[in-house]
């Protein structure tokens, strides 16, 4: 899961010279960020930022005059596209997802944007040499905080679940899915639930495939499993029962979280038909 760490990357760009917003002429989740065509040595800076990092843009447009950060972009792969014949002055691409976009994130006062006018692609270093790096990542993340595309974030990534959770809770159900700005606005899990029906079992066992972390990794797998909610979270707020999750190994979890070619997620019961039929 990505946190304001992964923010590396800075660029400047416009659209009809200014007159107009840049990359904000269609709501898709994906689209194709360009590089101008004057960039001749490979690589070109269009393959600077790797997957997994996290490219912020900039522009100024001229109808309000302010310069704002307007799009948190990551690269969904790290190939360079050739766009010389549909785009001849911006001939280099790269897919990116769309993990935040707006028109109301105001340069904050501090930063310099001269060093980083061009098109180009710079270090988020560069926006204020007078404070750490971090700082400004935080205020970055902060900034776009509001924007977050939910839905965009929980399907591009697997959920993960904490392991070490407070055991003193006797919760047997938990409010869940609630909007906790502390996490980005992403729908957060109750732990403490986890922690139960985890508790609530021995041996732990992966429910899909019998996987059994301890034989496998003697000592640094005791009492290791991760926790599947049958019921997906992105349902919305909830009252989740105990009886709504499952205990599976990594790589069964990660399976029940891609969808087949009937674009369905599998069931608990489903996964383990597929996993016995190839036994």
């Amino acid at each position: 899961m990505f946190s304001h760490k992964d923010i590396q990357w800075v660029r400047n760009v416009k659209h009809a010279n200014g007159e107009d917003w840049a990359y904000f002429g269609d709501d898709k989740d994906d689209m194709i960020l360009h590089w101008s065509s004057s960039f001749v040595h490979r690589p070109t800076h269009a393959m600077i930022p790797q997957k997994g990092d996290l490219v912020v843009l900039f522009q100024k447009v001229n109808t309000n005059n302010q310069v704002c950060f307007t799009h948190l972009l990551t690269p969904l792969d790290n190939l360079e596209q050739d766009l010389i014949d549909s785009n001849p002055k911006h001939r280099w691409g790269r897919k990116m997802k769309v993990l935040a976009r707006t028109k109301e994130f105001i340069k904050p006062f501090n930063f310099d944007l001269r060093t980083v006018s061009q098109g180009h692609t710079y270090s988020i270093e560069l926006l204020d040499k007078q404070i750490e790096k971090e700082a400004i990542q935080k205020t970055l993340w902060n900034g776009f905080k509001p924007f977050f595309n939910n839905e965009v974030y929980q399907e591009y990534f697997n959920e993960v679940y904490a392991n070490v959770v407070d055991e003193s809770v006797d919760d047997i159900e938990a409010n869940e899915g609630a909007w906790n700005y502390a996490i980005h606005r992403f729908r957060e899990r109750d732990r403490n639930l986890v922690n139960k029906k985890k508790a609530s079992t021995n041996p732990l066992l992966c429910e899909c495939c019998n996987f059994d972390f301890s034989k496998t990794y003697p000592d640094l797998g005791n009492g290791f499993i991760e926790c599947h909610h049958t019921i997906p979270i992105h349902q919305g707020e909830r009252i989740t029962n105990i009886d709504e999750l499952a205990l599976v190994c990594s790589n069964c979890h990660s399976m029940l979280h891609r969808k087949n070619k009937n674009n369905e997620y599998y069931t608990i019961e489903g996964l383990k038909e597929i996993i016995k039929k190839n036994e």
